[in-house]
């Protein structure tokens, strides 16, 4: 889902208000050398990464009552979960596949700043969390968020187990292509929702979003929303209103159709666009010379 402005600028656990410096918690243990993805970050002067991994597993680990559990994936992402079972190395694990293959001529590295990430598996847990950071603006309907002001991911795995490879590719995106419309960054979230990943090739599969594309078709309000050309003019705060489940069905699948195949042009769309949207900033014409055709030709 969408990341969220805080109500509040700063608290003990929003660690984005926080100078990380080394400190003298035990860094937890990260995943073998063998186990991740091939890809580097570029650092960041005056930025300690690994002292900032350190603060993040700390205030995890103390945030509940019953404490945490922390894995390191990939050097960057610090999973906490309430306690080290099946739950968290299957989130651990399911991150590493998903970066490796998202790592591999699609994204073109990782988040240069760490990310903490909330495996939460029961919805009070997640409600509990969501609103500490957010307040009323979280939504009851939610199964995950990134917050990119904490750099925090929140994900519901008793709703929606694959929704944390949604939210992975936030930060990815934010780390090279902030500027890119909502729409685009939404779609390519949404399509990873449910994922089919066979070595470092990852695909998005059909999901329960086609019913809310059906029904935006069938809507005399919503059905001209659907259309690609559409995309390409659809304001960013669509995305928090009553048209919402309509824009995010299209954004996801009009990915899953560029990156479907016979198209197989997502990736090429979308690095095109990323590369030069200071001279294209509707992103059509990265789409034509991709595609051969404009959205509206394409529709």
């Amino acid at each position: 889902m969408r990341a969220r402005a805080l109500l509040a600028p700063c608290g003990v656990a929003l660690v984005a208000c926080l100078d990380p410096s080394p400190a003298s918690d035990t860094l937890p243990d990260p995943a073998p050398a063998g186990e991740r993805a091939p890809a580097a970050w570029p650092t960041v002067p005056g930025y300690d990464l690994d002292a900032d991994v350190r603060l993040r597993g700390a205030l995890a680990r103390s945030h509940f009552d019953s404490g945490m559990d922390v894995l390191v994936q990939d050097g960057v992402f610090v999973l906490a979960a309430r306690t080290r079972d099946a739950l968290l190395d299957d989130s651990a694990q399911r991150t590493h596949v998903a970066l490796a293959a998202l790592l591999s001529g699609r994204f073109s590295r990782l988040p240069s700043r760490a990310v903490t990430v909330y495996v939460l598996n029961d919805r009070a847990s997640f409600e509990q969390l969501c609103g500490e950071r957010l307040g009323p603006a979280c939504s009851p309907t939610w199964l995950g968020v990134w917050i990119k002001e904490t750099r925090e991911i929140l994900v519901d795995q008793e709703l929606g187990r694959t929704s944390l490879v949604h939210e992975l590719v936030h930060p990815l995106l934010e780390a090279e292509a902030p500027t890119l419309p909502r729409w685009l960054r939404e779609g390519i979230s949404a399509l990873f929702e449910h994922p089919e990943i066979h070595g470092l090739e990852i695909h998005g599969t059909t999901n329960w979003r086609l019913a809310d594309l059906r029904r935006a078709l069938a809507s005399s309000t919503e059905r001209e929303l659907v259309h690609l050309d559409a995309l390409f003019r659809m304001p960013d705060d669509l995305f928090d209103g009553e048209h919402a489940l309509a824009a995010y069905a299209a954004s996801r699948f009009a990915c899953q159709w560029m990156d479907s195949p016979g198209q197989d042009r997502l990736w090429r769309f979308y690095q095109a666009w990323r590369d030069h949207a200071d001279g294209d900033p509707t992103g059509e014409k990265s789409f034509a010379d991709v595609f051969g055709r404009s959205p509206r030709e394409a529709d």
